[in-house]
């Protein structure tokens, strides 16, 4: 959602198709928080659904305007920047790791959702296997601009501790979605395994945890 206040962060102005790969059909209003300059959000807008983004930088969302339904700028502490009980869906694009106590902020998000209401939700995995190489052969964890060692990041994410945070905000999982490494190599080598081994090694292979969850 942003960087450090004297640092603007470096967004990305792509359309993550990743990410629209796992948005449900059903749903009208949607909500997306850190939307950016909402390139993603705006393939939404062209199938016809509305489209509500916020985020913490005011360039981007200058752009984000005239691109969505509505966007406007938060603060970085802002736990419910929709009204309660108001979306039918919820997008958290790489979201969850640059929040302090985001298990809090995602029981709140869950509030935001109308019962039955989906949220999609992207993290880097920290348990894949190069970023392990670097932490436990190599004895660092880097600070870079993007990627899993984004110099941001104050989470740690793995599949299980996803999967209870959501359980806690009264979410259910519909499924995981495979994100591999953007590089052809890495990405083909990890698919190959992963399906070999029946996805029982799926934390170590996949570049981001992605799923799709719905309120209970």
């Amino acid at each position: 959602m942003g960087k450090k206040d004297t640092e603007p962060y470096h967004y990305i102005d792509s359309i993550r198709y990743d990410i629209l790969d796992m948005v449900p059909l059903d749903g009208k209003v949607i909500g997306s928080i850190g939307c950016g300059r909402a390139k993603t959000e705006s393939v939404l807008i062209s199938q016809g659904r509305e489209v509500h983004g916020v985020d913490v930088s005011e360039e981007a969302i200058n752009v984000a305007q005239k691109r969505i339904t509505t966007a406007r700028c938060v603060h970085p502490t802002e736990r419910m920047p929709f009204d309660e009980g108001s979306l039918d869906g919820l997008i958290l694009a790489d979201i969850l790791e640059h929040l302090p106590l985001a298990w809090k902020y995602l029981e709140s998000y869950s509030k935001m959702l109308k019962p039955g209401g989906w949220i999609v939700i992207s993290v880097p995995n920290m348990r894949y296997f190069p970023a392990l190489y670097m932490f436990v052969i190599k004895g660092d964890w880097p600070e870079c601009p993007l990627g899993i060692f984004d110099e941001t990041h104050i989470q740690v994410m793995t599949h299980k501790r996803l999967s209870r945070w959501c359980d806690k905000a009264g979410f259910l999982r519909v499924k995981w979605r495979d994100c591999y490494d953007f590089r052809f190599i890495y990405r083909n080598i990890a698919r190959i395994i992963n399906l070999i081994s029946l996805k029982l090694i799926r934390g170590f292979l996949v570049f981001e945890i992605q799923g799709v969850f719905r309120k209970k």
